[in-house]
């Protein structure tokens, strides 16, 4: 082999190591990139890290062993979780409304006032909250070295998974909110496969009274309209594409005409309250008598106690597929 052959071979040789090098460098960061988990900025070791619904990254180093919940949501799912040994305190309405959770609690103020001397008195890692309130009382809360998660906005049942992951994330039981959010998928699954797949002309007008005065209702953007959804029915909202919580005038409502009325026990502890306001006289659903009232908790508090919302709702506006409307506590 000539000389010239030799140096040939160890300049290719040279080459190899340089171009491996530069491969290497190039895919460092790919790899590290591909390492991200569902919240950008966040890796998959870190197990803990949530974002809330105002955006912001909850990352803790270990999982959360005191809580307070100012959330009755999230308080309920903490107790889907079997997890109520962590709760050090929860919001005083629900301590002042009788609340089962919140039996032997003080409370410690709510979203819009915190008591800040007694919260830091229980030295929690975790504090729980709705969106919305003091941004000065939760500036106070961080200060102490308190995490603070805000309950992400739920838009509809599929949130609710999201949510029940975060919070046992935030509290090392991930197993236990993946079972928990796999027996939901399964029990919300049993009533919208008998109605996704019915023709409009087969899904009733549903019309979700919040407030009677001035009327009130939920938008197509809301945890109540993808209720009536999944139920097998149409939110009457959606013709006029209205999203939120508006105000509703009664000449509308009569120009929709639903077929069915729902609203919370709060506002008609009985269907005659709505029957018998004599601005509904001519609406379809009182005349036939399908109006129903139903408990608040499961509509107003989106957690897995949900699905008795989503049956009640179901037996209200398909009784001929799911059986007799009945109130489920």
């Amino acid at each position: 082999m000539t000389s010239v052959s030799i140096g040939l071979r160890k300049i290719m040789q040279a080459l190899m190591v340089i171009m491996v090098i530069l491969l290497a460098l190039v895919l460092v960061p790919v790899l590290t990139t591909g390492c991200k988990a569902g919240v950008e900025g966040v890796t998959q070791e870190s197990s803990r890290a949530v974002m809330d619904a105002d955006g912001n990254i909850i990352e803790l180093d270990s999982p959360a062993e005191r809580i307070v919940v100012i959330a009755p949501s999230a308080l309920e799912i903490i107790a889907g979780l079997d997890a109520m040994d962590r709760v050090v305190e929860v919001d005083s309405f629900s301590v002042e409304s009788g609340d089962p959770l919140a039996k032997g609690f003080e409370g410690v103020g709510d979203s819009y006032g915190l008591n800040i001397e007694k919260i830091a008195g229980l030295k929690p890692d975790l504090l729980i909250s709705l969106t919305g309130g003091s941004e000065e009382d939760y500036q106070k809360i961080s200060e102490l070295g308190i995490e603070v998660y805000r309950v992400i906005n739920i838009n509809g049942i599929e949130g609710i998974y999201d949510e029940i992951k975060n919070i046992s994330k935030l509290i090392g039981l991930e197993d236990r909110g993946e079972k928990l959010v796999n027996e939901l998928k399964e029990e919300v699954e049993k009533i919208y496969s008998k109605v996704k797949d019915l023709d409009d002309a087969d899904k009733p007008g549903v019309f979700y009274e919040m407030w009677n005065d001035p009327l009130m209702s939920a938008g197509i953007d809301t945890f109540i309209s993808d209720l009536i959804e999944k139920s097998g029915g149409i939110n009457i909202l959606a013709e006029d594409n209205l999203t939120g919580w508006p105000e509703y005038s009664v000449e509308t409502l009569i120009e929709r005409n639903p077929d069915i009325i729902i609203a919370p026990l709060s506002l008609a502890p009985d269907p005659s309250v709505i029957i018998n306001d004599p601005r509904f006289s001519s609406i379809t659903a009182v005349i036939e008598g399908k109006v129903y009232t139903v408990p608040d908790n499961p509509v107003s508090r989106p957690s897995q106690n949900s699905i008795k919302a989503l049956q009640m709702f179901s037996k209200a506006i398909h009784p001929e597929i799911f059986g007799e409307f009945e109130i489920i506590e």
